[in-house]
């Protein structure tokens, strides 16, 4: 979802650059943000997926080794959903400045 956000995002962008499109006012500004945000989120989901394969790992290799990993699989796990967190964060943040441009009520002239 959040590559397909990115894929739109990059498609205005080079529409604008191209001169097929003209920007809304502010509109390339906006797009880098966007673009930084959806940056950021991919990196935390990524980083959420990553924590979360350790913790399946060291899960299994402490049952198998006998280990004790509870402290372990503790800390991947809340780093794991604090990284979720912050990507869902960063998404919420990237559709707000998405909608920005949306024309509101009070935008809108009579019909």
């Amino acid at each position: 979802m959040l590559t397909g956000r990115l894929g739109r995002l990059i498609d205005r962008e080079r529409a604008i650059r191209n001169g097929l499109s003209p920007p809304l006012r502010g509109e390339l500004k906006r797009l880098a943000q966007r673009a930084r945000c959806l940056h950021h989120a991919i990196g935390a989901s990524v980083t959420a997926a990553i924590l979360l394969c350790g913790l399946i790992v060291a899960a299994f290799g402490g049952v198998f080794l006998g280990l004790r990993v509870a402290w372990v699989l503790a800390l991947l796990l809340v780093a794991a959903m604090l990284a979720m967190v912050a990507a869902l964060g960063l998404f919420l943040a990237e559709v707000r400045l998405a909608s920005a441009h949306l024309p509101l009520e009070h935008d809108v002239g009579p019909a």
